[in-house]
């Protein structure tokens, strides 16, 4: 298939530095759109006044619109559209005939107050993916504008998941979940949504290459306030793209690359007008909830009086340090008792080991994790192992 070929070939050479982090503010999108796309336009400004860009690339009359960072602290879709663009600027026929076809437009931070204070919620607290139908926030006014102006073959919408998704009841992580949104309560099979499930087949199917077991398929309960299933709701394909967790990958650089792969093939699909089915699309497993960060079994807590054999789960809190602007990750106390229902991204048995805390005896739950259990330590949140 030509663009595995060329993926595989170019995609390290064409991959855009400086991105690592996760955490990617507006002044470091405006600088890279300074140096690299000085024709993009602004569509608007957020609450705070920061410029929403727009940017476009191919000369086709069949147009595709990605926006990401709707969510502030969902970076991992605009990192994976900057790689997607450099390739689409390749000399090559895959790309060539990608960029006749389509115009594909790009508004690659719709949220840039709350991607600057990582933040799910723009500055004045509306998570703008439940705000479609209030249109409280300026933000969501200027992507519905945009859309209404033009004739949008597909939409794609991108967005991070949490390390908690699992795939079905296998302990797989899922790195890439996607989801024809349902138009209504009833999750109608329309013929909108049926468009959508053909070229997640598609994308699914190659994708299984690459990172097999690890996709999932997100939840379609319908929200009557977001933004996918209103725009499904008014007949406009959209694809809903969750970028995961990959193993050992916290920055989502490994998660990044598929995520751009995912993007590129569903262009490739759109592209050949074809009918891959809906099959495909049900064959992929359901997102399940059974991840933790760190689970540790068999954990003894002992008291003067009693003791217990227990397992102990932590889940992995993002915040933003100001101070450096890196994410850094502090442990919380998720779940106690029997964990067998969970998985970990580590996942260890302690076999007895005891419980010691620093200030109680016992951990405790929802509380900053700061215990030892053998050589596992956690000091005030930070993990050390």
């Amino acid at each position: 298939m030509e663009l595995l070929q060329l993926f595989d070939s170019d995609y390290e050479k064409i991959r855009v530095s400086g991105f690592e982090s996760r955490y990617l503010p507006f002044s470091q999108l405006k600088n890279y759109l300074d140096d690299n796309f000085p024709e993009k336009i602004s569509l608007g400004k957020s609450f705070l006044g920061n410029d929403i860009f727009h940017l476009k690339i191919g000369t086709g009359n069949r147009n595709i619109l990605a926006w990401s960072q709707m969510h502030g602290n969902e970076s991992t879709g605009t990192r994976a559209m900057f790689d997607v663009l450099e390739l689409l600027k390749l000399e090559n026929n895959w790309s060539e005939t990608i960029l006749k076809t389509f115009t594909f437009h790009f508004i690659p931070m719709l949220n840039p107050d709350g991607s600057t204070l990582y933040t799910r919620r723009n500055a004045s607290g509306i998570d703008l993916n439940r705000d479609f139908t209030q249109e409280s926030s300026p933000e969501i006014k200027i992507l519905k504008e945009f859309v209404k102006n033009y004739q949008f073959e597909y939409l794609f919408n991108l967005h991070d998941q949490r390390t908690i998704f699992n795939t079905e009841n296998l302990p797989q992580t899922a790195t890439l979940s996607f989801l024809a949104p349902a138009a209504d309560i009833q999750r109608s099979m329309t013929d909108t949504r049926r468009n959508v499930m053909s070229v997640i087949s598609y994308m699914n199917t190659h994708l299984q290459k690459y990172i097999p077991g690890k996709i999932g398929r997100f939840s379609d309960e319908f929200y009557p306030n977001s933004t996918g299933d209103n725009f499904t709701q008014m007949e406009i394909p959209t694809i809903l793209f969750e970028a995961g967790h990959y193993p050992n990958d916290y920055q989502r650089d490994h998660t990044r690359k598929y995520n751009a792969l995912a993007i590129l093939l569903a262009l490739d699909a759109i592209q050949q007008n074809k009918n891959f089915g809906t099959e495909g699309y049900f064959d992929i497993p359901q997102n399940g909830k059974m991840f933790l960060d760190v689970v540790l079994r068999n954990v003894l807590v002992k008291s003067s009086h009693s003791e217990s054999l227990l397992d102990i789960g932590i889940y992995f809190q993002e915040q933003l340090n100001t101070k450096t602007h890196e994410i850094e990750f502090c442990a919380v106390i998720e779940e106690i008792g029997d964990l067998s229902n969970y998985f970990g991204h580590l996942d260890l048995d302690k076999k007895g080991q005891i419980f010691v805390g620093k200030s109680t005896i016992y951990p405790v739950f929802e509380e900053v994790a700061d215990f030892s259990v053998g050589n596992i330590h956690f000091d005030n949140g930070k993990f050390i192992y």
